[in-house]
């Protein structure tokens, strides 16, 4: 339930409809509820899952964290189980693991129980989701807890370095991309506010079901509309609210933070490709990424092997509402200018047309399907894979991912650069010990690409 900063770190969520994936059946109710249901025998648990599509992107500055607010409610009380400890109780006679998660694009729900429970779980999921009652003494229990999260998340020496990054590069609209929210606005959480995003979110022309595990399909096209077909459907939220579009960086801007560690960060991070207005390019960011992320290429030993830089990564990140592309580097303050010297040396070939191989080209795609077939082999995981790209993407996008990364080549490659990195303005920031930026007397604007080409 908890959303975990972490820096420097990629993970790679996505799928396609290739046979060795674990095959499914999608079907709508009348209400509108999207239903998929993936079989696996081989355990005797079922997993049970409801995505909507809230979560930051959905939040303006007032409101910012109310999604997760949300989160944390929908395990408490409903019209059926009057409060947290019948609801715990529930879960405890099902023999149910559950658990939710928050992100910017989509707000997800799971229970993973015993195949024999599956239909009591169907039924609970259906009341937990269609009739919260919000008690006020819970609501204000939970916001203690969202607290500690807080205090936790704020624990982490660059978590204001990171949040800062995330104001610099999205403007105004940085809450949207914020899943934790800010504690005012947490902290100014009522029963009408909660009430008012179920309304207007929680329908079910706005969600997904999942059933995967040990479940028979037939089954579950029987039982989904016994327990769901009553939720009732509402205006689509974003036909009178869309999200906002993100305006283009206009400058380059530069963040610091001084942090108590040995070692000094950059980020560096554009505004990359947006699902459903330039689909094609995501595919070839993540395939340029993947590329230059291989231990051999270039762009990884020129920074790694010579001891320059003790960490590297560069990665893109898919979303509908602007997805963003950001390169890092760890390296020790002394070594930090000739660090990003070679980043940008490197970045200046990103344009070279042998920069890359054919077989790294094709590398880069076979890791990232091995990748995402390894990915799936757990179905309760799974479901939460599917949750997440179904609010971002679409399923279509999801199903046919890897034809279409298997498609990208070389010209792909170069638009996506072109369009979103070469000459594009970017949010540099740095994050050091006070100490070592006094002694060296660096700052952010001189790791930028412009002074280090100056020299």
């Amino acid at each position: 339930m908890k959303k975990v900063i972490t820096f420097f770190f990629l993970t790679i969520i996505c799928s396609s409809s290739l046979a060795q994936l674990p095959p499914w059946t999608r079907f709508k109710l009348d209400n509108g509820l999207e239903v998929l249901v993936c079989e696996n025998h081989l355990t005797p648990i079922a997993t049970i899952e409801i995505a909507v599509k809230n979560g930051s992107f959905t939040e303006t500055p007032d409101i910012n964290g109310l999604s997760h607010v949300y989160e944390h409610m929908f395990f408490t009380a409903n019209k059926r189980d009057t409060s947290e400890d019948d609801f715990l109780d529930r879960v405890d006679r099902l023999g149910i693991v559950y658990n939710g998660e928050t992100h910017e694009e989509n707000v997800q729900y799971y229970f993973t129980l015993p195949k024999q429970n599956l239909e009591k779980g169907l039924d609970f999921m259906a009341v937990a989701i269609s009739s919260p009652l919000f008690k006020q003494s819970e609501l204000q229990n939970q916001i203690t807890v969202i607290n500690g999260e807080f205090d936790r998340n704020e624990a982490n020496p660059y978590f204001t370095f990171t949040r800062d990054m995330s104001k610099t590069l999205w403007g105004d609209l940085w809450n949207r991309k914020e899943p934790l929210g800010v504690r005012p606005a947490i902290y100014a959480t009522t029963r009408e506010k909660m009430l008012a995003i179920q309304k207007k979110y929680y329908i079910p022309n706005n969600s997904l079901l999942i059933i995967s595990g040990d479940v028979n399909t037939k089954d579950i096209k029987e039982l989904v509309p016994k327990y769901f077909e009553s939720w009732q459907r509402g205006p689509d939220p974003f036909k009178k609210d869309p999200a906002p579009v993100i305006p283009p960086l206009e400058k380059i801007s530069f963040v610091t933070d001084f942090v108590d560690q040995p070692t000094a960060a950059v980020e560096v991070r554009w505004h990359g490709p947006s699902i459903g207005i330039d689909d094609k390019a995501t595919y070839a960011a993540d395939v340029f990424s993947e590329i230059i992320r291989q231990s051999e290429h270039e762009f990884t030993k020129s920074l790694l092997e010579s001891g320059i830089a003790t960490a590297t990564n560069f990665w893109y990140y898919t979303q509908r509402l602007a997805g963003p592309i950001q390169g890092d580097i760890i390296a020790t303050p002394d070594r930090l200018v000739d660090a990003m010297r070679i980043f940008w040396q490197q970045f200046d070939k990103f344009t070279d047309p042998h920069y890359f191989s054919d077989e790294e080209l094709e590398t880069s795609k076979a890791q990232l399907r091995s990748r995402i077939l390894f990915e799936s082999e757990s179905l309760s995981d799974f479901s939460k894979t599917i949750a997440f790209w179904w609010a971002s993407t679409g399923l279509d996008y999801y199903e046919e991912y890897l034809d279409n990364l298997a498609k990208v080549n070389r010209k792909d490659i170069k638009n996506y650069i072109d369009k979103y990195l070469t000459n594009k303005p970017y949010i540099l920031g740095l994050a050091i010990d006070a100490n070592s930026a006094s002694r060296l007397k660096i700052d952010p604007s001189m790791l930028s690409h412009e002074a280090l080409n100056a020299k």
